[in-house]
């Protein structure tokens, strides 16, 4: 009798425990996100002796595919891409970035993981500011290389990510077209350029997981010293932004 109840109670504690024992682990497939982006910057133009600042704000898109948010050792990557408009009066401000990202991710212990990342990538922007009634546009273009730390913490349905890096440019160049004055390009100096970003994947184990970022990047073009055209001219710039997709 008594061995009977016994094991009655093991059987129904085993029923209830079931699906508590059978709870997946989070997935570490690769995934593709998809998303909007919004973004604030302040920039500072410093030239001979002048000085202008300007806040500007921007809107764009996103997407990138890897396994940065997802893998718990071992190789990692991610590629992708944004592109981002704004329109304030008459001033016009195009960007588009595509990086690439390769890395190796170590376990600290079920939950913690460290990686280190070197990568690269391209960035494109276009300045279209309208200057004493003439139609002006400055496009900077310059691929870069980088290198950055990485921090995930696993929670039960969703991942946290810190990231921070620096950028650094290489053989930029700097083309300049005023309407009825014509055009010139110069070489801009190479520039190291640091960043940081806070990423959060949620609903890991639902049907749609839901990635949301946000990002500092600390940005500064030099025309060469050696250009004949505009000695020590600077553009500094810092960008604060928020990211929100859908991941597949």
């Amino acid at each position: 009798m008594l061995t009977a109840k016994l094991l009655r109670h093991t059987c129904a504690l085993a029923l209830f425990s079931a699906p508590l024992a059978v709870m997946a682990a989070p997935s570490t497939d690769p995934l593709f996100t998809i998303g909007l982006l919004g973004s604030y910057s302040k920039f500072k133009f410093e030239g001979g002796r002048e000085s202008e600042k300007e806040d500007v704000g921007q809107g764009g898109v996103f997407a990138n595919f890897g396994n940065k948010m997802t893998a718990e050792s071992g190789f990692i990557y991610q590629i992708g891409g944004e592109a981002k408009y704004s329109k304030k009066n008459d001033h016009k401000l195009k960007e588009a970035q595509a990086d690439l990202d390769l890395g190796w991710r170590a376990a600290l212990d079920a939950r913690n993981f460290v990686d280190v990342i070197v990568g690269g990538g391209y960035g494109w922007t276009r300045f279209e500011p309208e200057i004493s009634g003439l139609d002006t546009k400055l496009t900077l273009k310059s691929p870069f290389a980088k290198a950055a730390l990485g921090y995930n913490h696993q929670f039960d349905t969703s991942t946290l990510r810190v990231e921070a890096g620096v950028r650094r440019s290489i053989d930029g160049r700097a083309h300049l077209k005023v309407d009825g004055f014509g055009s010139d390009s110069v070489d801009m100096k190479d520039r190291t350029n640091p960043y940081a970003e806070v990423s959060l994947l949620m609903n890991q184990q639902g049907t749609l997981p839901i990635n949301a970022a946000v990002y500092y990047t600390r940005t500064e073009y030099k025309i060469d010293a050696d250009s004949p055209v505009a000695d020590n001219t600077k553009l500094k710039r810092g960008e604060f932004g928020m990211k929100v997709g859908l991941a597949f």
